[in-house]
């Protein structure tokens, strides 16, 4: 059950629940103690029962083998899959420390220009070794951009959550059964009009995402707003968003880093960056 709490509790025979960190569309997110190596853990519990639930554990357990199917330093590690004896599908990962993009955003209102490019430049890398493995996020938020303090960065990014990722060729018959016939998945804010649309979609919609990101991010404004989701996402398949200069006339964007952020914001994917990579080089180069 969605309320149900688990802290104090015992997961399959190893993690001890400590206390709750959060919760996305999928579950619940807790913070456990590995009983044997006694180390500090983050652990996905599922909605729900496997038997009551397919739809769900299906997207969690692709969840579970996208994210162990990567290796990247801004990719959250998982180690563990499984389901616990009450029948609870769970999934162990990294425990990060660390603070939210939303969370400094809702602070800060937006970022300097050489801060947010550090950030975006981390997010980009994370993102093409996630293409490369033919894996899609589908859900790129600040929500889902964890900064952590580190030796050698001050915010060094963890992209979370592949809840609802996809295999850019995964077969029709499993797409159709993790896609009911009119379901949206994502968040209406930062969706690809091709995603709103149920449209095939591959890497460049993940790069319009990225690119409503770094709009906000810089402006400190969404570049497509509704009154309501609904609205938001109509929007997204027939506005355009107004400039940088015009969002945020007392920032001093770069007309290059300008140039790249609209471009990912095309309406068309033919008409955007066509790989991560392209995006990432032009955010590595974007001064002048």
């Amino acid at each position: 059950m969605p309320n149900t709490s688990l802290v104090g509790a015992i997961l399959a025979d190893r993690y001890e629940i400590i206390s709750e960190v959060g919760r996305g569309a999928l579950g619940v997110v807790y913070m456990a103690r590995h009983l044997v190596m006694e180390k500090t853990v983050a652990v996905k519990v599922l909605f729900g029962e496997v038997e009551k639930d397919e739809t769900n554990f299906l997207r969690f357990q692709r969840e579970a083998q996208a994210a162990s199917s990567m290796s990247h330093p801004n990719i959250v590690v998982v180690y563990d899959f499984g389901i616990s004896q009450n029948q609870t599908p769970f999934l162990v990962m990294d425990y990060v420390e660390g603070v939210n993009l939303k969370d400094v955003l809702q602070r800060h209102g937006k970022l300097p220009v050489e801060r947010a490019v550090q950030i975006f430049t981390q997010m980009a890398s994370a993102l093409e070794h996630a293409h490369s493995k033919g894996i899609l996020h589908r859900d790129i938020k600040p929500e889902n951009v964890v900064l952590m303090r580190t030796a050698w960065n001050p915010e060094f990014v963890k992209l979370v959550d592949f809840g609802i990722a996809k295999y850019v060729n995964e077969p029709a018959k499993m797409s159709k059964k993790l896609t009911m016939d009119g379901e949206v998945l994502g968040t209406p804010a930062y969706m690809s009009p091709e995603q709103i649309l149920d449209g095939k979609l591959d890497s460049r919609s993940d790069i319009y995402c990225l690119g409503v990101l770094m709009y906000n991010t810089i402006s400190g404004q969404l570049p497509i707003l509704g009154n309501t989701a609904s609205d938001t996402m109509s929007k997204h398949i027939t506005d355009i968003p107004p400039d940088l200069a015009e969002s945020c006339p007392g920032v001093k964007v770069p007309h290059k880093l300008s140039r790249t952020i609209m471009k990912a914001l095309k309406k068309h994917p033919q008409d955007r960056h066509q790989t991560m990579r392209e995006l990432l080089i032009e955010l590595e180069n974007y001064s002048g």
